[in-house]
């Protein structure tokens, strides 16, 4: 699959030749021609949200939005109820494992917009046929929060500049240890569904959003100092954030290197809070620093602050600690009981 350009014009055709390059694409036919919800070929549980704003299908208008925070609140297939696998499937999404990709436009007379990835925040445990989701787009800008508000156009977002190389990171080197809880994903009533109080994305550091990419980015930059300092400029120019394979899907976030050569696989967990801060780990993430336990490395940076341009490290070494882990997705926090 090529990269997608964020906030790029996708015909339907394009969105197809993306993700499906070696079939035939037929205007107004087959999921590519037709529907708006699309599963990724050769994937089980990565998905394509094509949204046109005020859309009818059948007797249905689809009631569709973004608020000033990137939370879409979005809506299946007037067929679908509670327990379809689909659906359940879409209340189980796990962001750092799979993909939803949004593409939304705010008429059928222009191309889609490419906005990012999805995280699921919420859904109504009341209502079907439609069944109605909130989801956080990820890497949602600040400075976008009043350009896409219902019908308002979506050609003129900003980009906010970081620059890592003058970021201050401190390493903490004490002893600490995991505390974790697990969660669940029972939806709310239509009324506090509607309320927007306590709308909470799960975790702070959320795959590919501003602030897990500056994390991973002064991360790559400490990484590329170090090994300068140890002699190793050689290795310091093959560190890289993985995000900038296509698709994400490396299991940890900043590839370096010991001065020895040995690869360094770093998972990197940002909060602008303390150390405690709870932060999401996945069950594949786990799994993966089991696998490759000799080579993995959770990086935690927090005290995250951009006025300052300062923050604080702490490094562990091997596999995610178990002891406390419960569930297939978790909230973790590093010290405290």
């Amino acid at each position: 699959m090529t990269g997608l350009v964020k906030y790029g014009k996708y015909s339907r055709k394009d969105i197809h030749d993306v993700f499906s390059p070696d079939t035939k694409f037929t205007p107004q036919s087959g999921s590519w021609g037709l529907h708006g919800i699309i599963r990724v070929p050769r994937t089980e549980h990565d998905y394509i949200f094509l949204v046109t704003y005020g859309k009818k299908q059948s007797s249905h208008q689809f009631d569709e939005n973004i608020d000033e925070n990137g939370i879409l609140t979005w809506q299946s297939q007037p067929s679908q109820t509670l327990n379809e696998s689909r659906i359940i499937n879409f209340i189980n999404h796990d962001y750092l494992k799979n993909n939803i990709y949004l593409f939304l436009r705010t008429s059928d007379k222009e191309d889609y917009t490419y906005m990012g990835l999805l995280a699921y925040v919420d859904h109504d445990n009341q209502k079907e046929k439609p069944v109605y989701f909130k989801w956080q787009i990820l890497d949602w800008n600040d400075n976008n929060s009043n350009r896409l508000i219902n019908d308002e156009k979506i050609d003129t977002y900003e980009i906010e500049k970081f620059d890592a190389k003058k970021f201050t990171l401190k390493l903490n080197e004490e002893e600490t240890e995991y505390s974790c809880n697990d969660q669940t994903r029972n939806g709310r009533n239509t009324n506090e569904f509607y309320s927007n109080k306590n709308i909470n994305f799960e975790g702070e550091i959320k795959k590919n959003t501003e602030l897990g990419r500056k994390g991973e980015d002064i991360v790559v930059e400490y990484e590329k100092t170090r090994l300068i300092m140890e002699g190793r400029e050689d290795l310091a120019n093959k560190v890289f954030p993985t995000r900038e394979i296509a698709g994400n899907a490396e299991r940890f976030d900043v590839l370096s290197y010991d001065k020895d050569g040995n690869e360094k696989y770093i998972e990197v967990k940002t909060t602008k809070g303390g150390l405690n801060n709870i932060f999401h780990i996945s069950e594949n993430e786990v799994e993966f620093s089991e696998q490759y336990q000799a080579k993995y490395y959770l990086y935690r940076v927090y005290n995250f602050n951009t006025k300052t341009m300062s923050a604080d490290l702490k490094i562990i070494k091997g596999a995610i600690n178990r002891e406390k882990l419960q569930a297939t997705n978790y909230t973790c926090r590093i010290g405290g009981r």
